[in-house]
């Protein structure tokens, strides 16, 4: 390149010849500094390119298992950090493979433990393994996920697309085995007459009905009800 008349470079912003000379250790110190940049760009783009791919491939498998989480809710809230849902909707199935729906009016999230959900008006729809419905409703309901286990407490129906009819104060509902069971007062109904104890058995995907401790019966004559 050569210099000018006055010996300032053609485009050096009017530096001359002699001020590049003067400061070789500058250029040099420059040089050096964009080799390092251009190295680091040469090992960052590589990287961002392989995030980018990881979070197109990885993306849609969250969102798939999002889709299918068997909780679903119409409404959000946070009260005192405790996660509060507006109609929440549980659904899955039991150890045989048979669909049951619990549903609440709200359901408050422990915040300690994310597997514990207190419910109002909770009512909880079973299906057995012979096809028979079963239908259970509370005032209020404590939901542990993590063990399946419905505790129901407070103006406890319990009913059957067969007839049976009863009542209680709480119970505890296994939802992967279908059993029930209470130590508390009970009582009941169906076509054979009326029963009362002091606690309740249901087992067999409610085949079998014990009510047991201190139990009363009143039997319908002809196994009608009067």
């Amino acid at each position: 390149m050569a210099a000018g008349i006055d010996g300032k470079l053609p485009g050096s912003g009017g530096r001359r010849v002699a001020d590049y000379a003067s400061h070789p250790v500058d250029v040099l110190s420059a040089l050096s500094r964009r080799r390092r940049f251009a190295q680091f760009m040469k090992f960052v783009l590589p990287l961002l390119a392989v995030v980018t791919v990881a979070a197109v491939v990885v993306w849609p498998q969250l969102t798939k298992q999002v889709d299918f989480l068997p909780l679903s809710f119409t409404d959000v809230d946070s009260t005192n950090a405790a996660l509060v849902m507006r109609n929440p909707r549980y659904h899955a199935t039991d150890a045989n493979n048979q669909p049951y729906v619990v549903t609440a009016d709200r359901a408050i999230q422990d915040p300690q433990d994310d597997q514990l959900v207190t419910m109002d008006n909770v009512h909880a729809d079973l299906t057995m393994t012979d096809g028979a419905w079963w239908s259970l409703t509370a005032d209020t309901g404590l939901y542990n996920g993590k063990a399946q286990l419905l505790n129901l407490f407070g103006n406890i129906q319990i009913f059957s697309d067969n007839g049976y009819e009863l009542h209680g104060l709480s119970a505890e509902v296994d939802l992967t085995t279908k059993r029930v069971a209470s130590d508390q007062k009970v009582w009941g109904q169906s076509a054979l007459g009326l029963i009362r104890g002091n606690g309740l058995r249901i087992s067999e995907n409610g085949r079998v009905i014990h009510v047991i401790n201190g139990v009363n019966t009143t039997v319908y004559p002809q196994g009608k009800r009067s």
